[in-house]
């Protein structure tokens, strides 16, 4: 990668890093899903601090185009996050099951109570200012 390139990656990087902080702050991103793209970023910083690490790392591995070892390791990495968000769901999907069937036991708990006891009735209670007026 040209120096141009480099230099563009990580002002990127800088720039992404500084907006995923900025949503943790205020609330709208999640800090266990913010260290994945954190770790991301650190990742592409190093590529863009280090610039032979990516040619380097491609003839390595046998890559004679080196922009698609970038490509690459960008599909595995959305492969990854792919996966932790499936699992995520799946998760998140067994907990709302288990709380559904959590407050269909408390109603019919409620219904059978109600209709096994009656309505229950409160004590009239008579206002005071009735009481003292009436004496």
């Amino acid at each position: 990668m040209s120096t141009r390139a480099h230099i563009a990656l990580a002002v990127l990087v800088a720039l992404a890093i500084f907006v995923i902080i900025r949503l943790v702050r205020r609330r709208h991103l999640k800090a266990k899903y913010s260290l994945l793209w954190l770790t991301l970023g650190g990742f592409m910083v190093v590529i863009a601090a280090v610039p032979g690490l990516l040619d380097w790392t491609a003839a390595r591995l046998g890559i004679y185009y080196q922009p698609t070892l970038l490509i690459l390791l960008g599909l595995a990495l959305l492969l990854l996050i792919v996966m932790h968000f499936s699992y995520e769901l799946s998760r998140m999907e067994n907990r709302v099951r288990t709380l559904a069937e959590e407050a269909a036991i408390l109603r019919h708990r409620v219904a059978s109570l109600e209709t096994g006891q009656g309505a229950v009735q409160l004590p009239q209670v008579e206002d005071q200012r009735d009481q003292s007026s009436e004496n």
